[in-house]
């Protein structure tokens, strides 16, 4: 009975780290979605500007400025999508069921903040990739001088006060509000991560 009640506190003392992970797990998860479900939108629009047809007489520096800052903008997008769902559907399974216990919920983890900034940093490109191609997109299907110039400017405006929010939010509150590195692995519990099935083990005896 004694080794019972000795299981029973390594197990609950586990549960209670899984309880603190989760949160991490949850927070990473709901970035991903957002990411995904953002870029659908924005592909969508690159998918409806690489549509359109290009009038003849286009010069040609402005019509491959024109078409490369689009395809790579909606690129980015369909692999962001891609990699939101391959991630969110992957991740919550592996640190539920992964071989090691908490072991797999800590690398399930690490591996999700390191893919957060490649997603992050693909989103970025692709939002300035997009404005690249609206202001192209201009100047493919002639107006007034006048009129191209005022959106032009208008649309880099918009992106140097987005680029500066951006910058702003990373320096006062850090990338994605983590200020410093820490995660919520408890390094002292290292000993009991590695918590095995009693139940498997016992029915393998």
């Amino acid at each position: 009975m004694l080794t019972v009640h000795k299981n029973r506190v390594v197990s609950d003392v586990a549960l209670q780290q899984a309880a603190v992970r989760q949160k991490e797990l949850d927070f990473y998860t709901n970035n991903f979605w957002i990411f995904g479900g953002t870029t659908v939108i924005l592909a969508g629009f690159s998918l409806a500007q690489l549509t359109r047809e290009i009038p003849e007489g286009t010069n040609p520096a402005l019509e491959y400025t024109y078409l490369g800052f689009t395809t790579l903008c909606l690129s980015l997008d369909l692999c962001i999508v891609t990699w939101t769902v391959l991630v969110c559907t992957w991740a919550p399974g592996n640190a539920l069921r992964g071989p090691d216990g908490m072991t797999s919920f800590h690398e399930t983890l690490s591996l999700l903040k390191e893919e957060q900034m490649s997603i992050y940093y693909a989103f970025v490109v692709s939002i300035i990739a997009y404005f690249g191609s609206s202001c192209c997109l201009l100047w493919v299907y002639p107006s007034g001088l006048i009129t191209n110039l005022i959106g032009t400017s208008v649309l880099l405006l918009a992106l140097v006060v987005l680029l500066r929010f951006l910058f702003s939010l990373e320096h006062q509150v850090g990338m994605f509000g983590n200020s410093h590195d820490d995660d919520g692995r408890i390094k002292n519990l290292r000993p009991f991560e590695r918590v095995g099935d009693l139940d498997e083990r016992a029915a393998n005896e």
